[in-house]
């Protein structure tokens, strides 16, 4: 969460929207929400005007920000109040001499740091910018380049790992003893997990087995992104949350989730996601969904491919039971998604989603890069 804070005119609000953009972001429109109200004051017809008679009517109401979407009661307005109608009726300019406005800007900044809720005052840790010789653009680079230097920090503690999970470490122990004997688990590239710092693990799903295995055949305790429906379930949700599992919507982009994955990267935990987004059949790879390719841009971790062979033969969708059949799991060599500047954002975001379950396809066939030898066409999502 990013907060800007200062004087009257600094250009918080075009800043803000700018980095929001650069960053991949939400922003929290407050101006939307002022026009949110100006909106319901033209409807009512109430005088545009300091009175009881518009605060009366402004009292009740109810603004809301969700996603980046303004609803005004429930409605959401995020289109209507972008009308020059609604704008006039939310801001009445007029032209005026410059030192005049340079005196209510001072006016206004003495009223703010000398107001008795909330004074405007720097708050311990922030960072001061002077804006004053800079452009927009010079200032979205400076805050950017802020951002970048605390992501790096975060994901820079080899010394501070992450707390252990201590229910997660007792039943890790037995899981791994019993997987090894119903399925013969054993797994290969342990190595390239990296000991300590953030990392995100990209897996194929077949079965209902590919945390446990994974998890199991990881050298570190892992974050897992399950789906919600799971957590519903009387007893079992509530032990997989306490197991480092948190839940995910699988129709579409879920950003409570994302955010989830996301501090967790950001406190150095090892996460791990399913592109995929649901089972599929053994040894069939399908597109990644697009929060997948997200996550792995803006949190900038190291990516590590993961491929699970035979868990989809030992517990196949529709089958109540699993049955001993022999599972590996392979960890391929991370990958890097460093969100580099330029283009289109859901473009960087599609194509890291590519290269993702190109690498897990890799796997399946048995290369880990260099010349690639021809894969069968189960792939779904293959570029032409």
């Amino acid at each position: 969460m990013i907060t800007i804070d200062g004087p009257a005119g600094a250009g918080k609000s075009t800043v803000a929207r700018l980095l929001a953009e650069r960053l991949g972001y939400t922003l929290v429109p407050t101006g939307a929400m002022y026009r949110a109200l100006a909106l319901s004051v033209m409807r009512s017809g109430t005088p545009a005007r300091e009175g009881p008679e518009l605060q009366a009517h402004l009292a009740p109401l109810s603004v809301s920000v969700k996603a980046g979407r303004v609803y005004l009661d429930g409605e959401d307005v995020t289109d209507v109040v972008r009308s020059q109608e609604v704008a006039r009726v939310t801001s009445v300019g007029a032209m005026a001499p410059l030192d005049a406005i340079t005196t209510e800007l001072r006016a206004r900044d003495t009223q703010d740091e000398t107001r008795e809720l909330a004074p405007l005052r720097k708050a311990p840790g922030a960072i001061e910018l002077d804006t004053s010789d800079l452009t927009a653009d010079q200032v979205v680079e400076q805050m950017a380049a802020v951002v970048e230097r605390y992501r790096g920090d975060a994901g820079s503690r080899p010394d501070v790992p992450p707390a252990s999970n201590r229910l997660y470490t007792v039943l890790k122990i037995l899981a791994v003893g019993t997987l090894r004997t119903l399925f013969r688990l054993e797994s290969t590239g342990r190595e390239n997990i990296p000991a300590t710092g953030p990392v995100l693990l990209v897996a194929n799903h077949s079965s209902l087995l590919d945390p446990p295995v994974i998890g199991g055949a990881a050298g570190r305790q892992l974050t897992f992104l399950a789906k919600a429906e799971l957590f519903e379930i009387p007893g079992f949700g509530g032990l997989i949350r306490r197991l480092n599992a948190r839940p995910i919507r699988r129709e579409g982009v879920d950003p409570g989730a994302l955010r989830t994955a996301m501090r967790a990267l950001a406190d150095g935990q090892a996460v791990l996601i399913f592109p995929e987004g649901t089972r599929g059949d053994e040894g069939v790879l399908r597109p990644a969904k697009a929060g997948a390719g997200m996550l792995a841009v803006l949190s900038g971790a190291p990516v590590v491919p993961v491929y699970v062979k035979g868990s989809g033969h030992a517990w196949p969708r529709g089958r109540r039971v699993p049955r001993p059949r022999k599972v590996t799991v392979t960890f391929g060599e991370p990958l890097r998604f460093d969100g580099e500047r330029g283009g289109d954002r859901k473009q960087r975001y599609e194509i890291a989603s590519r290269e993702m379950m190109k690498a897990i396809a890799r796997l399946r066939d048995g290369t880990t890069g260099g010349a690639r030898r021809p894969q069968p066409e189960s792939y779904a999502g293959r570029s032409k």
